[in-house]
């Protein structure tokens, strides 16, 4: 053959196509490989021969640590065709769009950068390719008629169809590499994605193109070339950057929101009832009043100025209105998936399409007829689907019991460290207004980071476990058993995120949820606290509330989370690159001519896993929990969410691009299951946050006595709502084991009478520590307040459902347009045609 460049995505001939690479090792001379590993590799290749498919070798010999071999795919012309009509591939007809061509106005071409990039290609109507009807497709080149992304869709296809051994379990290329045949299987990048040059070249791969449009960080505030991205990635990888690129554009209000109330909280702090908790005049202001102890015992009274500091970090974050931009979000995205649909012709694709996963039909016994296709396919009984279904089902709940029991184990520590701070820290001899170093500030922050690295470690066991549900389940002497065997790939998508997001719904909310809504009513009152296991009593809220604590956690959590997910995947990616690379080009001396070709540079890369972009998608979804959930405790949430999609937008881009090797291009219409996911947190964003507005913050209290008692007590002032919501408790009605050890802590006598918060009535009222009118009040205040704010928002949903649909009109219409025009033009070329053959025998 002629000399030719060791970088080219051709055989030796320079003629056909390397449509997949499989890459295997081989032991050094005089080490024996294992016979049968050959053996099934032997066997594999010759079948891949049978389908049509034609292999090239590459030894190690010719690769940079001489010990890799390579193997080249090609899927010749007719393979493709049969294949392409097996797999109903949408192929472009001949006739172009020219009616319908796309104007500047289209709410997705502010979405592209064309201008600069690239000019557009025509537009085709297209429709399912039959070989029968060739010539009615736009077959102007062999080598262009299909995309790479395509063909290797179908090399792809037929190397999971193809058996290596006699089990039924022996077919498909993913489980040979797990028996060890080999090492990995990929497509080829299309060059690489830098060069020397200061610009890019007319000319330019489509890799390069997207590395320099759209990878680099300087295209940070660049829009996404969505059609690029899908053309080189496929449909899968570019709905999920349409879906983030989404996600982030719609932080930018709730952002603005955030920044607005954070500012205004800052100035009104100053003029608030905080400054009733930092002051020490009494009565207009509470800085001075004598508080009952944190802990029993060893724990001694504290004034109340010194939770000064916590006043000042929650003081008018209640203002904030809860998420109705969450619900919002998934309706407004469904119109743009379905936008996005139409434009790379989605459309009609039907999931019920999708073929059977090879690891199914090898362990499924059965066989049925299905009525639609007329062929036997396998399939699982009722019976077993529901027992499969069961054993999931209590997997599941018996791993939640596990979370729930390391959120406890924290809930022990805090009730164990509170204790010892509160003991540690003399708060009567506190005067600094506002201290940071208060028992409940130092608890907060220590159970905080504890919970975050509990959390980051738990989800690697859950992850194990949740794909092992659905995916292995393999138990010893019972190699063959599957407890969820997912039909095709969507399906096992599918069943792998409910069960991924269940696990991660309950480790990163279960926690926020007991601080909000559980932690304020199981403390108890002076004289009758609750204790865990009757030894730790339950730790109290601050004087302020828990709202502080709330925000503390999301703001630990949600950082510390994000910050660790983009070292994650950007250092060690970066790192485990470069280190292949250096070993694959460490050669010897006498092998200096060998090539860096383009199957090693690939190889060299990480390998791009099939769940790849699942973690993707859960990473941005948890996060949308923390944006939504509990957005009335941290209105910055969602600034963190919108700085950190931004990086996210251009780490993932870079890393599909530079750091990944090739993923292949699925098809896909939609965001799957996480669409239902979505709108199932913005539906209970809505409810979150009003309970956390009436319950874990003051807001609604406060309305109560400014409005109903505050004319009574301080007719020419709106002060001393503190004053009003502590109740008076008599020290001589301590509990033994609740009565402090040092009953004079401020040398001024022993205290009889120490403050608390809640509205119950003192204690030389009849009953005494009961429940005032005020509290029955607050209580009703804080329920009209859930009803009503709930019925309203989910009453305008409604509305907006109603009155906006999910498909527009007017791209419905254009739909049934261009159906009705394709069906026109097959039947006009297949009139032509007859009339054409009838022509020709008239003459013969």
């Amino acid at each position: 053959f002629p000399q030719r460049p060791k970088t080219t995505l051709y055989f030796h001939d320079g003629v056909r196509y390397i449509d997949y690479v499989i890459a295997y090792e081989q032991g050094d001379e005089g080490k024996s490989e294992d016979g049968k590993v050959e053996e099934l590799r032997r066997k594999y290749e010759e079948n891949l021969k049978e389908k049509g498919l034609q292999i090239e070798h590459e030894p190690k010999e010719e690769s940079q640590d001489q010990k890799t071999c390579f193997v080249k795919v090609h899927v010749p012309w007719e393979i493709l065709l049969r294949n392409a009509e097996r797999m109903k591939m949408k192929m472009p007809l001949k006739e172009e769009k020219v009616e319908e061509q796309k104007k500047g106005n289209n709410i997705l071409h502010r979405l592209r950068f064309f201008k600069n990039v690239k000019n557009e290609e025509p537009d085709y109507y297209t429709s399912e390719f039959v070989r029968d009807k060739m010539d009615f497709f736009d077959i102007k080149d062999e080598k262009t008629f299909f995309t790479n992304s395509q063909r290797s869709r179908i090399a792809y296809r037929l190397m999971s169809e193809t058996r290596f051994g006699t089990k039924r379990i022996d077919i498909g290329i993913n489980n040979l590499i797990g028996e060890g045949g080999y090492l990995a299987a990929f497509p080829l990048h299309e060059g690489k994605h830098k060069s020397s040059e200061s610009k890019i070249p007319a000319n330019a791969n489509l890799r390069r193109l997207l590395y320099w449009e759209w990878a680099r960080w300087g295209r940070w505030y660049k829009f996404q070339p969505l059609d690029l991205i899908r053309l080189y990635l496929g449909d899968k990888v570019a709905i999920y950057f349409a879906w983030l690129g989404f996600y982030t554009e719609a932080l930018f209000y709730p952002t603005f929101v955030g920044f607005i109330v954070f500012i205004y909280s800052i100035i009104a702090c100053l003029y608030n009832h905080s400054q009733e908790v930092c002051d020490e005049t009494y009565p207009t202001y509470a800085g001075n009043l004598t508080m009952c102890p944190l802990c029993d015992e060893d724990c001694s009274y504290w004034k109340l100025k010194t939770s000064c500091l916590a006043s000042r970090v929650i003081i008018k974050q209640e203002t904030i209105s809860y998420p109705t931009v969450s619900l919002v979000f998934s309706f407004f995205w469904k119109r743009r998936q379905f936008q996005l649909s139409y434009e790379w012709d989605l459309v009609d694709y039907d999931e019920e399409r999708d073929l059977i996963r090879p690891e199914y039909e090898a362990q499924v016994t059965r066989e049925r007829l299905n009525p639609i296709t007329g062929d036997m396919e396998p399939y699982l009984s009722t019976k077993d689907k529901y027992t499969r279904t069961c054993f999931s089902l209590v997997t599941v709940f018996f791993w939640i019991l596990v979370i729930i029991a390391a959120v406890f184990a924290i809930i022990v520590y805090r009730l164990a460290i509170s204790a010892i701070f509160a003991v540690s820290i003399d708060l009567s001899s506190l005067g600094a207004i506002g201290t940071f170093a208060t028992p409940a500030m130092l608890t907060t922050i220590t159970a905080s980071l504890l919970s975050l690295i509990v959390i980051m470690l738990l989800n690697k066991v859950y992850e194990k476990v949740a794909l092992w549900l659905t995916e292995l389940g393999k138990f010893p002497n019972k190699t063959e058993f599957n407890p969820i065997l997912p039909r095709t790939q969507t399906e096992f998508e599918d069943r792998f995120t409910f069960k991924m997001f269940c696990f991660q719904f309950v480790n990163f909310y279960s926690y926020l949820f007991y601080i909000a809504f559980f932690k304020s009513t199981i403390t108890g009152s002076p004289g009758n606290y609750n204790y865990l296991f009757g030894e730790w009593r339950w730790e109290e809220c601050d004087a302020g509330g828990c709202m502080y604590e709330l925000s503390i956690q999301l703001i630990i959590i949600m950082f510390g989370k994000q910050l660790w997910n983009n070292i994650v995947e950007l250092v060690l990616p970066w790192a485990q690159t470069k280190y292949r690379q250096w070993k694959s080009q460490k050669v010897s001396a006498e092998m200096k001519d060998n090539e860096y070709t383009r199957w090693e540079q690939d190889y060299d890369l990480n390998q791009f896993k099939e769940m790849d972009l699942f973690y993707e998608y859960l990473e941005m979804v948890i996060q949308f929990g923390f944006v939504t959930l509990f957005v009335a405790a941290f209105p910055l949430a969602p600034v963190l969410a919108l700085i950190n999609n931004i990086i996210e937008i251009r780490l993932d881009a870079n890393k599909f691009i530079c750091e990944l090797r090739r993923p292949l291009a699925h098809k896909c219409s939609d965001i799957g299951a996480w669409y239902y996911l979505l709108e199932f947190i913005g539906n209970l964003a809505v409810v979150t946050n009003a309970f956390t507005i009436a319950i874990t913050s003051e807001a609604i209290p406060k309305l109560v006595y400014y409005y109903v008692y505050s004319l009574e007590i301080y007719p020419e002032s709106t002060y001393g709502y503190v004053n009003n919501s502590m109740s008076y408790f008599n020290t001589s009605d301590f509990d033994l084991r609740s009565v402090p050890n040092n009953r004079d802590p401020f040398g001024e006598g022993n205290v009889t009478v120490c403050r608390y918060p809640g509205y119950l009535s003192p204690p030389n009222a009849n009953p005494p520590y009961a429940f005032t009118t005020q509290y029955w009040h607050n209580i009703a205040g804080k329920l009209a307040f859930i009803i009503v704010v709930e019925h309203v928002v989910f009453l305008l949903k409604r509305l907006l459902d109603y009155l906006i649909p999910d498909r527009p009109r007017k791209l419905r219409d254009k739909i049934r347009r261009e159906h009705f025009l394709v069906q026109n033009m097959m039947f006009k070329a297949e009139t032509d045609k007859l009339r054409q053959q009838f022509s020709r025998k008239i003459i013969l």
